[in-house]
């Protein structure tokens, strides 16, 4: 993906990319918008917007996600329930003046910087999808509601993407996990978030099987 124009819909939330997000559109900007882009090729960029912050003000240099429409429901008032796929991880470069209600801007791609040691990398993924399962494992047992795990990336460049997209981490967490450019260091902080929850999950697990 190179330097381009694309309808921007800032949001106080964070799409990851190979992850999907449901999103329920209402305002009639957006409802300009979506009707625009089924028209043409399904994307926009989620910008994320942070504590304080309008749509109006997003800054530039904020890192987002190209979203695809993959699923649509029309209601019948004009509103629409969608369902959004992350695609690749953008850079806000410029607003752009537009004959539309919604803001449209122009946005670069930001491409991870290589990684040095693939094995390491290899381990890294295969600890945090143990850990995150033993997370998945313990919840089920608190809730008496056994289920099977959920399935994760391959890819460790996406597996700590997918994780956060499951568990509690709020919009500034989450905008900086967006924007680390290293797989090794996404890994990392995505399995210390998970490596601080796990003793109390499994202990109070334990005690609620007893």
């Amino acid at each position: 993906m190179a330097r381009t124009t694309i309808p921007l819909f800032p949001l106080g939330t964070v799409l990851f990319p190979g992850t999907a997000m449901p999103l329920h559109i209402f305002e009639p900007r957006y409802r300009q918008m979506l009707a625009d882009i089924r028209a043409g090729d399904q994307r926009f960029a989620l910008m994320p917007l942070h504590s304080g912050e309008r749509s109006e003000t997003l800054p530039t240099g904020r890192i987002g996600c190209v979203a695809e429409v993959t699923d649509v429901e029309m209601l019948p008032d004009g509103r629409a329930n969608i369902i959004v796929h992350g695609r690749e991880r953008v850079i806000f470069v410029e607003s752009v003046d537009a004959d539309s209600l919604y803001r449209q801007g122009v946005v670069e791609p930001l491409p991870d910087e290589p990684d040095v040691n693939a094995i390491a990398i290899a381990l890294q993924a295969d600890e945090l999808a143990a850990n995150f399962r033993r997370v998945v494992s313990a919840v089920q047992r608190l809730s008496d509601q056994p289920a099977s795990a959920p399935s994760l990336p391959d890819a460790p460049a996406h597996l700590p993407w997918a994780i956060a997209a499951m568990i509690d981490l709020d919009v500034m967490q989450r905008s900086a996990l967006l924007a680390e450019r290293r797989s090794s260091n996404r890994l990392a902080q995505v399995d210390g978030i998970i490596r601080r929850v796990l003793p109390d999950l499994e202990l109070r697990a334990a005690a609620h099987h007893l």
